[in-house]
């Protein structure tokens, strides 16, 4: 990367910079002349004789009230052509500078991806973040006034001075008497601020780095009782970052006080001198207001040059901080990221390793040497720190050799591409990583090397205007929108066929009963194309068949009756016999509700909703009053929380005093969302009676017939003819609620909608629902084994030549390893494993030891080698 900010800009923007360069110098004109036109209608409009005279520029003869309309219109017409310019000028700046902004992100992303693995030992997530976000957000104001900010004020600000020098020359030298001393002054102090903005910068860098390390390891932070000790520490970097942001702002202000002295003063000599040569005759009246008003406008042009002076240095140092850590010497050159494999051939043949070594995080590689031929099945055994991870990864092609060579048929790897490399090599490391979205997201992202042309391309006028502005950035054009995945890689002809291999793959693995259960919990679209809304529709039918034909079953389940209250469902779905269609919505929300509270006035259950909340929070109060440290109750009545439970005893004494109608709006929307989040079965709090039963369910008609009514209805009213989108399958299937007043009910009614989904041929089309399962940032919503297994199938379905696993088999006849046989016959299988007793059946074996390759060859002639070995060992 360029150290230089503005050999950076220049390079970058010189075209547009040039463009800004020539719009500011043609102002100047102008400017000179708005000055000029004030005491021209002082002196010749208001004062001037002998009329008519002719007007400036324009030379026609007028008299003396059309000469002055004239020169004020004139007057008019310079300050709108002015601040046009303006106009044009602030917008092109900051268009260049967001550009810019875009190009440097971008870059500083790039370096990144092209960053060798060893590096990000070294730096972390908290550090290369931010640099890449927020530290260099300052920039992107700065780049587009980097040239055209100095050039613009810098030549108003000598306009302005001619002019004023064109007056007097007393006072064109009493206007920049103390400009030396600002000069001299503004820097000296400007240095100081600039070291301690450098040291504000590299502690916020730090300081992220911990609370990212604070979130990365949470659970050890509480299983070892240390809160204190990341609070001191934290607290330690707080007070530098206030010590150091305390005397910069000081800095900061004395220079503003500094700034703000010296403009106050100059007008003091332009008073005296100049009113003393307008009483002596030597200077008009006219041409000392006219300097006065340049005067002012004068300090602008200063303010800015002093402004910008003070930027220049602040994003400077920023710049150079980031240049720091992300110009690095050993980076992967620039092609070997972006180069396309088009026209090459996918790498086969014998893998060559020649006298390599490495130094990694193990013991470092010493001289190893191998030859492993087309379609063998090897295994490389020993402790990750005998250097068996860091030859793995030699192997992929993820790291670079200190020395040696690593060759697959006869190609040196080093030398190649990652769009041959990571089309060619599977690989898969011990601790795999899983990126934040969906399940099929991740099985199918080893996939996405390039946009295929075709469907789903987007040719909008908004689509070439990005590519346009990618263009003029630098960056990809590559549309995100397009559609990635190479179904020729994973060899299959469409999407459709694309997931029934990511199926296939995830049964192979075990994985299948967990999409099959993640699919149970997914919701579908009933409009979306080839949902399998009749299906589901039918299988409702036939599970409700067999539970009620089951009288245990039946005693396990509460199903959606429209003429009966459901009892293990919250009193808000029983009132409203509906759902609101954004599943985020919660049932306390819903009191809030413009429809709902339309509803229950309408229904005339407002009072009685806001009579069962009183009711409710009345109870809760007094039972947390005797019982306040009972976690099991508080996990019971979760609908309410102890740091609720003061608020719910101000509005109950309110209304104990004063009744309920002197409740606030949002106090009475409280106590009626209390209401709706009662489970009768789960809290029995006796706050029902028949005749409230009743009206709830006779008031369940008067909301259907709302929300019917409604263009834009926000609710799917529960009917057993409808697939209800904001209810996961399992729930639409079931079409009711498990009883929560019987133990081990939903894992039984569970059962029994699994065998109906099954009998009926569904599974399929249910485990593709779990695709859409989104697995949480970096997998935190699946089991370390899940993640690894997710990223065995992704590097599977790539078909690749070679495939690389690293600590996933621990024995030669692990089902799982039999099952990657399968899927790689014919490629190069090498797997990582720390035990030789699970190299049987491998056609190599290579043993790694204290970073040496102590052994190779079969599985007997190694074990032979290694009993020898350990028996001399034992004399």
């Amino acid at each position: 990367m360029d150290p230089s900010l503005f050999r950076y800009i220049w390079k970058h923007s010189k075209r547009e910079q040039i463009i800004i360069l020539m719009v500011t110098f043609c102002s100047f004109p102008l400017i000179y002349y708005s000055l000029d036109l004030p005491k021209q209608i002082v002196n010749q409009a208001l004062q001037g004789t002998n009329w008519p005279q002719p007007v400036p520029i324009l030379g026609i003869q007028l008299d003396q009230v059309p000469y002055l309309l004239t020169l004020c219109f004139l007057f008019l017409a310079l300050v709108i052509i002015n601040n046009g310019i303006k106009f044009w000028l602030n917008t092109a700046k900051n268009l260049l500078g967001e550009r810019m902004l875009r190009r440097l992100r971008y870059d500083l992303y790039q370096r990144v991806l092209r960053f060798r693995l060893p590096r990000f030992r070294q730096v972390s997530q908290g550090e290369i973040i931010p640099m890449i976000t927020s530290e260099v957000e300052p920039l992107g104001d700065y780049i587009g006034d980097a040239i055209a900010l100095p050039a613009f004020q810098g030549g108003t600000l000598i306009v302005y001075l001619y002019f004023i020098f064109a007056q007097d020359l007393m006072l064109g030298a009493a206007a920049i008497a103390l400009y030396p001393l600002q000069m001299w002054i503004i820097p000296w102090l400007q240095a100081k601020v600039n070291r301690l903005a450098r040291e504000r910068v590299i502690n916020v860098r730090r300081m992220a780095d911990r609370i990212g390390e604070t979130i990365s390891g949470v659970r050890e932070i509480h299983a070892n009782d240390t809160s204190a000790w990341h609070l001191a520490d934290l607290s330690d970097r707080l007070y530098t970052n206030f010590d150091i942001r305390y005397r910069g702002f000081q800095l900061r202000f004395l220079i503003k006080f500094v700034n703000n002295f010296i403009n106050q003063l100059t007008p003091f000599f332009f008073y005296s001198i100049g009113g003393y040569l307008v009483i002596k005759g030597d200077l008009s009246f006219g041409a000392l207001v006219a300097v006065l008003a340049a005067y002012k406008d004068l300090a602008s042009p200063w303010k800015e040059l002093l402004a910008f002076y003070q930027a220049r240095a602040d994003v400077e140092i920023k710049y150079q901080t980031v240049v720091e850590n992300f110009d690095v010497p050993d980076v992967k050159p620039l092609p070997l990221l972006i180069d396309d494999a088009e026209g090459v051939e996918r790498l086969s043949g014998e893998i060559e390793l020649k006298s390599v070594t490495y130094n990694g995080a193990g013991h470092p590689l010493t001289d190893v040497s191998a030859r492993i031929p087309q379609g063998a099945t090897v295994a490389v055994v020993g402790e990750d720190t005998d250097g068996r991870g860091d030859l793995l990864e030699v192997m992929a092609g993820l790291v670079v050799p200190n020395g040696g060579e690593v060759k697959i048929g006869g190609r040196d790897i080093e030398t190649l591409p990652e769009a041959v490399l990571g089309r060619s090599i599977a690989y898969v490391g011990a601790n795999p990583y899983v990126f934040s979205e969906t399940i099929r997201g991740n099985l199918t992202y080893g996939l996405r090397h390039r946009p295929v042309l075709g469907d789903g391309w987007p040719d909008t006028s908004l689509a070439k205007r990005m590519v346009e502005e990618a263009e003029k950035t630098g960056n990809t054009w590559f549309p995100i929108s397009a559609r990635w995945d190479d179904l020729s890689e994973a060899k299959v002809s469409d999407v459709a066929e694309l997931d029934e291999r990511s199926l296939a793959l995830l049964e192979e693995v075990g994985l299948g009963d967990d999409a099959f259960r993640l699919g149970l919990k997914a919701r579908i679209d009933p409009k979306a194309p080839g949902a399998p809304v009749a299906e589901l529709i039918a299988a409702r039918k036939k599970a409700a068949e067999r539970i009620l034909a089951d009288p245990q079953a039946a005693d396990l389940v509460e199903l959606w009756d429209a003429d009966r209250l459901n009892p293990s469902a919250t009193l808000a779905e029983n009132v409203l016999f509906a759902l609101p269609s954004d599943p985020t919505v919660g049932m306390r929300d819903l009191a809030r509700d413009p429809l709902v509270i339309r509803f229950l006035d309408e229904a005339k259950l407002t009072d009685e909703f806001l009579q069962m909340g009183v009711e409710i929070a009345r109870t809760m109060i007094e039972l947390f009053a005797q019982l306040s440290g009972e976690g099991s109750l508080l996990a019971e009545f979760s609908f309410i929380t102890p740091d609720e439970m003061p608020t719910y005893d101000v509005m109950i004494k309110r209304v104990d005093k004063q009744g309920i109608g002197k409740l606030s709006k949002g106090e009475r929307a409280d106590l009626i969302g209390l209401a709706f989040e009662l489970v009768p079965a789960r809290h029995r709090l006796e706050v029902l009676d028949e005749e409230r039963e009743r009206r709830i369910v006779a008031a369940r008609p008067i909301f259907r017939r709302l929300v019917e009514a409604e263009e834009d209805a926000h609710f799917v009213p529960f009917d057993p003819e409808l697939l209800i989108a904001p209810l996961s399958i399992e729930d639409n299937v079931l079409f009711g609620k498990t009883r929560v007043d019987r133990r081990g009910s939903h894992e039984r009614v569970e059962r029994i909608i699994r065998d109906v989904i099954v009998d009926m041929g569904l599974q399929g089309q249910i485990q593709r629902a779990g695709l859409d399962y989104n697995v949480g940032v970096a997998g935190s919503r699946l089991s370390p084994g899940q993640r690894q297994r997710i990223a065995l199938v992704r590097a599977l379905m790539k078909r690749s030549n070679v495939a690389i696993f690293d600590g996933f088999f621990s024995s030669g006849d692990d089902p799982l390893l039999q099952t990657v046989r399968e899927e790689t016959e014919g490629a190069t299988l090498v797997i990582g494993m720390e035990q030789l007793e699970g190299a049987r059946g491998f056609d190599t074996v290579l043993v790694m030891s204290n970073g040496r390759l102590a052994a190779s060859g079969s599985y007997d002639e190694v074990a032979a080698v290694v009993r020898g070995g350990e028996a001399a060992g034992a004399g």
